[in-house]
């Protein structure tokens, strides 16, 4: 923060006297702050002095109105519902971190407070805050909000498109950079914890893109999980390689990020020539070198015409299952060194077998837990298979089906059993060690 920089205001919403004192003292030399001892106090002075807070710490748990309260109140509270909240917690339950997203918090702090997380995080949703605002302002110069996507406050699609056209035509000498990049394992995510925390993640992947670049750069949201960057006339290529690194890296290793374990970005960059005449010319290409990228394995970046990086072969695991919940449970458990193929046939099996012979099959993972028959018609073609080629067997039954399971266990071949409707942690647990065991093989 610049000398010259008014600090920022916070107020901290806690019943606990040590934890206020705590925060104050750690962050103090960063932030101002107003203290609040309960839901109560916090509405009383949202109420009266909104305008000079800039963001609010609100624990979540106490007595009388507590933090889940206070988000659903302040939903209907001018002044305050558009104040950025940062939740105080005690627990890392997926289950009250959704809860405190979908009434409206922005980010949340584990406590007992680290000093240099808890600074990240407040500067990170302040900085958004910020961009909000001089997206606002800006939005009066275009005279219209239709440039804006409302999420993320970045440049929507349409604005994306005309504006990369129009640098195209009116520096067609000049050399430009056009970044396509995708969130990797989004649907997953959104299918595992729910839209809330999709939309949670798609807002933290537009701060961190938007944070890497130049104010002259263009940088918007093309829809769903994809976003698109034009860095205008740069000097030489090595300046987008780098950006295009440095932010792979970030999300990859998601220092101070609250987002999913298996997320990363993949990116597909295209470099203009003279013949690049609208955004159309230049995002074909870069949707190639983004196809490339996801096809070598994801959270990494990739250039149109180039073959400078390795295709990572990756070792698979199988998925028979007619359950997207399921596959995208699974898909959710394993590791980025891991590859799913889904199936539905002994056919499709035999051709990742092939398609496998280097790496080798981490696991085939059979779902029956939804089979009429409990399982006996796939079993019985699976032996087929397992014939041929010895790998682990992994079978889904659902849980109380005796049925299911004797007729998975009678097929001697499986090495383990997991029970319908799975539970997420809990299966990252069973395919660390399914890959412990691999190793030993």
């Amino acid at each position: 923060m610049s000398s010259l920089q008014k600090k920022e205001t916070l107020l901290i919403v806690d019943d606990s006297k040590f934890q206020r004192v705590v925060i104050r003292q750690s962050l103090g030399e960063h932030f101002n702050f107003a203290e609040a001892v309960s839901g109560e106090e916090c509405f009383t002075i949202m109420e009266k002095e909104s305008d000079a807070i800039d963001l609010v710490l609100l624990d979540l748990v106490m007595p009388g109105i507590d933090g889940f309260e206070v988000l659903r109140r302040r939903q209907n509270m001018e002044g305050f519902k558009d104040t950025p909240v940062i939740v105080l917690t005690n627990t890392e339950s997926v289950s009250s971190q959704s809860e405190a997203f979908a009434l409206g918090a922005d980010e949340f702090i584990i406590k007992p407070v680290d000093t240099r997380i808890a600074l990240t995080r407040i500067n990170n949703t302040l900085g958004v805050k910020r961009r909000l605002q001089n997206s606002r302002d800006e939005q009066k110069a275009w005279k219209t909000k239709s440039q804006i996507d409302e999420m993320t406050s970045l440049f929507n699609k349409m604005t994306v498109e005309k504006l990369i056209t129009k640098t195209l035509t009116e520096h067609e000498n000049g050399l430009h950079a056009l970044m396509v990049i995708d969130i990797d394992n989004f649907k997953s995510v959104n299918d595992v914890y729910g839209h809330t925390m999709g939309d949670h993640v798609i807002s933290v992947i537009a701060g961190v893109i938007s944070s890497q670049f130049r104010s002259t750069d263009y940088v918007g949201r093309m829809g769903g999980d994809e976003f698109a960057v034009l860095m205008g006339d740069i000097p030489s290529k090595e300046i987008a390689l780098i950006k295009a690194e440095n932010l792979v890296n970030l999300v990859k290793y998601k220092e101070n990020l609250s987002i999913p374990e298996n997320i990363s970005i993949s990116v597909g960059i295209a470099f203009s020539d003279p013949e690049d005449h609208c955004y159309y010319d230049l995002s074909a290409k870069a949707d190639q070198a983004l196809y490339v990228s996801k096809k070598s394995g994801k959270g990494r970046y990739s250039v149109y015409g180039e073959e400078n990086h390795e295709q990572s072969r990756k070792q698979l695991a199988i998925v028979w299952s007619g359950s997207r919940n399921v596959t995208s449970m699974i898909e959710f458990a394993l590791p980025d060194s891991v590859q799913l193929k889904q199936v539905d046939s002994v056919e499709m099996i035999r051709e990742c077998m092939e398609e496998a012979a280097e790496e080798g099959i981490l696991a085939l993972v059979v779902d029956v837990s939804e089979e009429e028959d409990q399982g006996q018609a796939r079993w019985q073609e699976l032996r087929k298979v397992q014939t041929e080629q010895t790998f682990p067997t992994i079978a889904i039954c659902r849980e109380g089906n005796l049925k299911q399971m004797k007729n998975a266990l009678e097929t001697e071949v499986i090495q383990d059993l997991l029970l319908a409707p799975l539970e997420a942690n809990a299966l990252k647990r069973r395919v660390k060690i399914w890959m412990q065991n691999c190793k030993l093989r």
